[in-house]
């Protein structure tokens, strides 16, 4: 992996687009984000990608945040595209 020099702005981007990407997980799944460690555990499991930083987490936390957003969103605490 080479080491990519970033301007400061393009640095705050980054920085902003994975703390977009955190508030995200733990809006949509917080139980399973806790249960992980908390944020700055998830945050330390990310690998940037073309999308944006995603975690590297086994199935079965991918799974538990799944469920977890899917009853949100079943009960009404998650608004897709909002």
């Amino acid at each position: 992996m080479t080491n990519e020099k970033l301007s400061v702005a393009e640095a705050l981007q980054r920085a902003e687009q994975i703390d977009r990407n955190l508030d995200a997980f733990d809006k949509t799944a917080p139980q399973t984000v806790a249960a992980l460690g908390g944020r700055d555990a998830l945050s330390r499991s990310c690998k940037m990608t073309c999308i944006g930083p995603i975690p590297r987490i086994d199935a079965d936390a991918w799974q538990a945040m799944s469920n977890e957003y899917e009853a949100g969103r079943q009960h009404g605490s998650v608004n897709r595209g909002a």
